[in-house]
């Protein structure tokens, strides 16, 4: 009896063995997530903007004088025709006083002497001289008038004030700044574009987002207003661009001068690509330990390959353009390639 025991469990022992030895012996199969290489001639980038009025001035008086009433704040939005400022009239409605008695005497006198040449009772020289005296008299009481408005500071356009400059009670020559109005309603995005991506600029199917970063997620189309064909201080190309979207309500979104935003630009490059490509994504590339040379797990059969491939550039998209190396239709790993070696088996997880 204990010797069939002894053989039953001798028995056990041995498939338990064998069990073991087939386990240990099973090849790991690695997973792996993968990509399928696309024929591509779309770029995307992405790149910082910043909002600009469209319309900008700093306002001065045409006359000097002392200001007797700035009513405006900074950041107060104003109406075309609203007053900005007034300067003490005084002197000037002195001045304009004299001229308007100067300048209606001038034409009494002309009239005067215009009857009296129909009778031939004054000389022509006499007459003329009575014109040229009207004439003189009506610029200066025409200038005294002028002067006399423009002794209140009236907006020219709707917008907002943007820094006041002077303060009431001061004194303050011809010319010299008031406020800063900008414009709040016309706006323009400017960003700059660097050199090696000029080209951009003339490419097929152009399309501009704008994302401002006070209203994430909320994108509105743009289109090119101007650009600067050169790089005037090596800081790449300067482009303006004008969103002429309808979704774009001013009463919502209260974009104002100074907001950052992210332009989206897309286009098609496919007539400045002498070959054909492939777009990946970038997370597809590595590099070895020189970093001189970029490579890719292709799958094939269920098992990886390393192919050294040529990027042209990042689309901006998290993706690369690639010029050589690879094919339209083909696999890549994109997740764990620092984990892969070569001729693994792998199993995808797509």
């Amino acid at each position: 009896m204990k010797r069939n025991y002894a053989i039953i469990f001798f028995a056990l022992l041995l498939l338990v063995a064998c069990g073991k030895k087939e386990k240990e012996t099973t090849p790991f199969v690695r997973p792996v997530k993968t990509a399928v290489v696309e024929s591509s001639s779309e770029i995307h980038k992405d790149f910082s903007g910043v909002v600009e009025a469209v319309e900008y001035v700093k306002l001065a008086f045409r006359v000097s004088g002392q200001i007797i009433n700035l009513p405006v704040i900074e950041g107060q939005r104003v109406k075309k025709g609203d007053l900005i400022a007034a300067i003490d009239p005084r002197d000037i409605a002195l001045q304009y006083a004299a001229d308007k008695s100067a300048y209606e005497t001038a034409a009494a006198q002309l009239e005067r002497n215009k009857r009296l040449l129909e009778r031939q009772a004054v000389s022509v020289q006499d007459y003329e001289i009575s014109l040229a005296n009207f004439q003189k008299a009506k610029s200066a009481y025409e200038l005294s008038v002028n002067n006399m408005n423009d002794t209140r500071l009236l907006a020219p356009f709707d917008g907002s004030i943007e820094t006041r400059i002077a303060e009431n009670y001061q004194r303050v020559n011809a010319g010299e700044g008031i406020v800063q109005l900008v414009n709040t309603n016309k706006l323009r995005i400017k960003f700059t574009i660097p050199d090696a991506y000029i080209y951009l600029l003339n490419a097929k199917d152009q399309k501009y987002m704008v994302e401002f970063d006070t209203y994430k997620g909320q994108s509105f189309n743009a289109v090119v207003e101007e650009y600067l064909d050169m790089s005037a201080d090596g800081t790449g190309i300067p482009v303006t661009l004008v969103i002429d979207d309808p979704a774009f309500d001013r009463a919502r979104f209260d974009v104002k001068p100074g907001f950052t935003c992210s332009v989206h630009f897309s286009a098609n490059v496919g007539p400045f690509l002498e070959q054909s490509m492939t777009v990946i994504p970038l997370t597809a590339v590595f590099c070895e330990s020189d970093g001189n040379q970029l490579y890719v797990w292709v799958v094939s059969n269920n098992k990886v390959e390393k192919r050294a491939i040529t990027v042209m550039t990042p689309t901006g998209d998290s993706s690369a353009f690639v010029t050589s190396g690879l094919k339209a239709g083909e696999s890549v790993v994109i997740a764990g390639i620092y984990q892969v070696v070569e001729g693994e088996t792998v199993k995808i997880l797509n």
